[in-house]
């Protein structure tokens, strides 16, 4: 099954600081747990060029310079590592290509080749490829600078190249009528605008001769803002207006505010035009005020959650009690759920799912398995052609395996899991498999329908494992479901495996999934399975799906 990809370039009007960054590495891992892969297209942070040109000219010749171009590019090529960097943080796998690694060649500054095989090869092993625009290889090997807007060009060249869709990332939804910043009656927005209208139209927002090349090889484009989901293509023809609503700003309330709950604060309170933290429970107030949260954000029971009137109900708690219960009330009442919380989603089961579903909430749990790698949705979107999956599904327990068969021993691979923030200060759930178990549980309701219970798992403690001879491959610790001829199975298994194996090759706190399917088929995902960040962009990016209802 050919994994779909995608090219989104990213402007600098969208990465003007480094916050952008992060909100950039969410924009990719929203496509990618919808199933794509991405090549990720930088241009310069903000200003960059212009500080770049202005040393060149304080350092170098009047005139043209041949070497200028190895100066200038450090701006896009500090951007692709800041991505990746951004990308790396979240758990999304990410990989760094340079022109000269792709073949990426011009010709008086227009891009004549690129070398296709080794960008798909790329892909398939790394699943996102973050590539800086504007330079390319000239003649005689030297690093040419593309024109203006050369990271637009750079997008719609791989697309064209790729045969798939290119998405150019700006600060504004896409192609209005008038400039959306002007004075008077509200702009519209375009769906979809011709090439030609789109040359008076579309101004500053694209590249001239990148619009050139679209038309003359008929490649359609999209043009928007990260985290909306609609936008403006660019194609041989223009149709429709439309107005386009600002995004309701929704009210957030949270059980839980540890490792997870603190990450998911400030990612919220960083995305303040589309969602509000109106209350938050926990145990102890004080302990969160000396901290510095404000005190008329904290209570300490439902009534005050209940009391706050929240959009959403995000539970990043432990326990399926009080847990479960807060989440059946508030979805009562309508509110929407996004839970972390594994052990609460495997009890409600699918009597959870259909409460919420009748309510008319909407009930998102991405975060309760996989942490950054995205096994839930991939059950979902794949559910009926599904035979087998095999999966790490406990980055911790991955993280401490990998330590002791590098010769720690089991105490002090557990200590350092712990001060990393990938385990609990109570690890039982982890090392002994109840974790693992409860994400089982939710592979085999959302990819089989298969409702099991935690007896239905056998599980494989991980506890004072101690190897009494080195592994010959990788020791790992598989969670695997699978229906044959004789019923559905579920097991969580310590195996060495050989280091040929995509399982094998998940590191530290890495998770790794194959899924088999009827036609013989495979479908390979990674990400990190365990971490504040990861777990913290898979709320987030179920929060903005959640958001996307309402625009």
């Amino acid at each position: 099954m050919p994994v779909p990809v995608i090219v989104l370039n990213f402007g600098h009007s969208v990465l003007r600081s480094l916050d952008d960054y992060t909100h950039a590495a969410s924009e990719i891992y929203r496509h990618y747990r919808q199933g794509q892969n991405v090549v990720a297209v930088t241009s310069a942070q903000g200003d960059q060029t212009d500080m770049l040109m202005a040393e060149a000219r304080q350092i170098g010749p009047d005139g043209a310079a041949k070497n200028l171009p190895e100066l200038i590019q450090l701006g896009e090529r500090r951007s692709a590592a800041l991505l990746a960097l951004a990308l790396e943080r979240i758990g999304a796998p990410a990989f760094v290509r340079q022109a000269r690694d792709l073949g990426l060649k011009a010709r008086n500054a227009t891009l004549i080749d690129l070398n296709v095989e080794q960008l798909e090869d790329d892909l398939k092993n790394h699943d996102i490829v973050v590539m800086p625009g504007h330079v390319a290889i000239g003649e005689k090997d030297r690093s040419v600078l593309l024109t203006q807007g050369g990271a637009d060009m750079t997008a719609i060249y791989v697309a064209k190249r790729l045969g798939i869709k290119a998405k150019l990332l700006k600060d504004v939804e896409g192609v209005f009528d008038k400039d959306p910043k002007s004075a008077g009656a509200a702009p519209q927005r375009y769906d979809r605008i011709s090439y030609a209208d789109a040359r008076t139209k579309a101004g500053p927002l694209v590249s001239p001769k990148a619009l050139d090349f679209a038309q003359e090889h008929d490649i359609k484009f999209d043009i928007g803002k990260p985290g909306i989901p609609s936008y403006t293509t660019i194609c041989d023809k223009t149709t429709s207006l439309s107005a386009i609503p600002a995004p309701k700003k929704l009210r957030v309330a949270m059980l839980g505010c540890g490792i997870v709950g603190g990450g998911v604060y400030r990612r919220v309170k960083a995305n303040l035009d589309r969602f509000e933290m109106v209350k938050i429970m926990v145990r102890n107030p004080a302990k969160y005020i000396d901290q510095g949260y404000k005190p008329e954000e904290l209570t300490t029971d439902i009534a005050g959650i209940i009391a706050a009137k929240p959009d959403i109900f995000i539970d990043v708690s432990g326990p399926i009690e009080p847990a479960l219960g807060h989440c059946k009330t508030l979805l009562e009442k309508g509110v929407h759920i996004v839970s972390a919380n594994k052990q609460v989603i495997a009890a409600g089961g699918q009597e959870l799912i259909d409460f919420a579903k009748d309510k008319g909430a909407q009930l998102m749990f991405s975060s309760a398995a996989g942490g950054g790698m995205p096994v839930l949705e991939m059950c979902i979107r794949e559910r009926g052609r599904i035979t087998r999956v095999e999966a790490l599904l406990n980055g911790t327990t991955n993280y401490m395996l990998d330590e002791i068969s590098a010769g720690k021993n089991y105490a002090d691979a557990l200590k350092e899991a712990q001060d990393k923030g990938f385990a609990e200060a109570d690890p039982t759930a982890d090392v002994d498999g109840h974790d693992s178990a409860a994400k089982i549980r939710l592979v085999a309701l959302l990819g089989f329908g298969e409702t099991i219970t935690q007896d239905d798992v056998p599980l494989d403690t991980i506890r004072d494992f101690a190897p009494t001879s080195p592994p010959k491959g990788a020791m790992k610790r598989i969670s695997t479901c699978w229906k044959d001829r004789n019923g559905f199975n579920a097991a969580l298994e310590l195996k060495d495996l050989s280091l040929n194996n995509f399982i094998a090759q998940a590191e530290g706190e890495e998770a790794h999934a194959i899924f088999y399917f009827d036609d013989g088929d495979q479908y390979k995902i990674r990400g990190k399975g365990a971490g504040r960040w990861p777990t913290t962009e898979s709320v987030m990016a179920d929060l903005f799906d959640i958001s996307a209802t309402y625009l």
